[in-house]
């Protein structure tokens, strides 16, 4: 007898179509498919499947959805904004993972072809030996996030200075509409053409990206490629001030030299001190590039050579980037750009270890960015603003974390924040920690050794809520200020904060259209 409140004769069907196997019916399953790193409420999911092929995932959206019961698409559980957590319990809970191929990479027109289940990591590494990347390639958790979840949530971070979010990397989509229908988007649905361009008329596929999953479920997608540059600059750089930081990091936005470029807050500078990561002036030199900067450069060097380096404590504010370039000349003169822009900011170079170790283990394990150093929680949140109100959002964060500071010493809560830009667009994610339960899914995504040490922190139902309330009015506090959100799910306001009537009027009519029964994933986009 199944463990699940589902109809018998659907879970029947659903076993015939993806092998009894890939349907999860015990309560332990469910729960931790259900689950995200939210802290968010959720409802248990009745069933999930695991489908390997897109008829399979089609047949069992049909199924479900003729029988009045919702489908949730999941990637590989990332979601911080209850992304894909059911808020129905009568609902299946869709686990992509199974359907993970690289089906063509096409290197004379410049798009791969994948399933939405594959890793950004399995992608990455599927592609290198072709010498092309996607302009966008995954976020740091990409171990485990599939390229599906990003383009649901829209992600961003290898890449993202110069190639944008993962949903500016998407040429075309295969979708599962609610009705179990298959829709292709872009030139890809032209009878006699392939998946190399995206406005074949107007712009469907954006339908389908940033979505959080409410219009359909991305089974397979053509992603943008370009050819991998050869070459990587890598530069770090102490700052004393929030404002000078910013100021360079804005500067090197708009020249659009950079792949990556984040800012770290004393917090998580100091963190990296724990994990072993000295920071001393130093010139930064790695592999072929040569910092070039004619006279300058070599009385620099010189100066650091003869001084020797000098250990840098208490670093206030850091700021690191990759700079790539075809040729070692290009790369080599994008980071000697980067480093005037950082100097005339009154930035002092730094030891480049910080990129260094970012870019040659990019998708590395997740229990550093998903964790504090010492097993504490941790939950983001974050705004995406024009680049002109980058320093002024990042003040009124300063002036936040500030005010309640009592607060949160009282409670025993940290905050850290980091900066970063998508193309022309500034992202500052601030993080809460605290000390509470870690539950079955976080632990099990970390090493066995600090699973095993970190199993007994008790839950600590009281300070999670003055954690999640300081989350949330920091949220609101970004709306005010006009900032947009990456991984809206069902945490991040949309249709609540738009400034006319027609265009929630419109999504509402569009989500009508795909979805008249409004079973494919409730509530997200706030959209029910």
């Amino acid at each position: 007898m199944p463990e699940t409140p589902m109809n018998d004769q659907l879970v029947k069907q659903l076993q015939q179509i993806v092998g009894s196997e890939n349907v999860l019916l015990k309560e332990d399953d469910r729960t931790f498919f259900s689950t995200d790193l939210s802290w968010r409420p959720t409802e248990v999911a009745a069933a999930v499947i695991q489908p390997k092929t897109i008829d399979q995932l089609a047949d069992s959206v049909g199924a479900a959805t003729r029988s009045g019961v919702a489908v949730v698409p999941r990637g590989g559980g990332m979601s911080y904004t209850s992304g894909y957590t059911p808020e129905k319990p009568d609902s299946i809970l869709i686990d992509m993972r199974q359907m993970n191929r690289v089906l063509e990479v096409n290197t004379d027109d410049m798009y791969v072809i994948v399933e939405t289940g594959c890793t950004w990591k399995d992608l990455h590494e599927a592609l290198a030996p072709h010498g092309v990347q996607t302009p966008y390639w995954g976020p740091l958790s990409g171990a485990y996030a599939t390229v599906g979840g990003a383009l649901s949530q829209n992600s961003l971070f290898h890449g993202s200075g110069t190639g944008g979010t993962a949903a500016e990397t998407v040429v075309g989509l295969k979708v599962v509409l609610a009705d179990g229908s298959i829709m292709t988007t872009g030139s890809w649905a032209h009878k006699n053409s392939n998946p190399f361009w995206r406005h074949f008329g107007p712009d469907v596929t954006g339908l389908f990206t940033a979505d959080t999953g409410a219009m359909g479920v991305k089974a397979v997608a053509s992603l943008r490629l370009m050819k991998t540059p050869q070459h990587t600059g890598y530069l770090s750089y102490k700052f004393d001030t929030l404002e000078a930081m910013l100021s360079a990091q804005v500067k090197i936005a708009r020249m659009g030299i950079s792949s990556e470029c984040y800012g770290f807050d004393p917090y998580y500078n100091g963190g990296f001190e724990k994990q072993g990561i000295t920071f001393e002036e130093g010139l930064s030199v790695v592999g072929k590039i040569a910092r070039k900067g004619g006279l300058k450069g070599l009385k620099q060097a010189a100066k650091v050579a003869m001084g020797g380096k000098r250990i840098l404590k208490n670093v206030p504010y850091s700021l690191h980037m990759t700079l790539d370039g075809h040729t070692e000349r290009v790369a080599a003169e994008h980071t000697d750009i980067a480093a005037d822009i950082c100097a005339s900011e009154g930035g002092l170079e730094m030891a480049n270890s910080i990129p260094t170790v970012f870019r040659g283990a990019p998708f590395g394990g997740v229990r550093t960015i998903l964790l504090g150093s010492d097993g504490e929680i941790w939950i983001p949140v974050h705004g995406y603003f024009p680049l002109s109100r980058a320093i002024s959002a990042a003040q009124a964060t300063e002036k936040f974390l500030e005010e309640r500071r009592p607060l949160m010493d009282k409670w025993g809560i940290k905050t850290s924040y980091l900066t970063c830009f998508s193309g022309p667009e500034f992202v500052i994610e601030p993080s809460f920690y605290w000390h509470d339960e870690l539950g079955e899914f976080r632990l099990s995504l970390i090493e066995p050794e600090f699973a095993e040490k970190w199993k007994s922190i008790p839950a600590d139902l009281e300070k999670r809520k003055v954690a999640l309330q300081l989350r949330d009015e920091l949220r609101d506090l970004f709306d005010e200020l006009g900032g947009l959100h990456l991984q809206i799910g069902k945490y991040y306001p949309y249709k609540d904060i738009m400034n006319n009537e027609a265009l929630p009027r419109v999504m509402e009519g569009v989500k009508s259209a795909l979805d008249p029964g409004r079973l494919m994933n409730p509530g997200a986009l706030g959209l029910r």
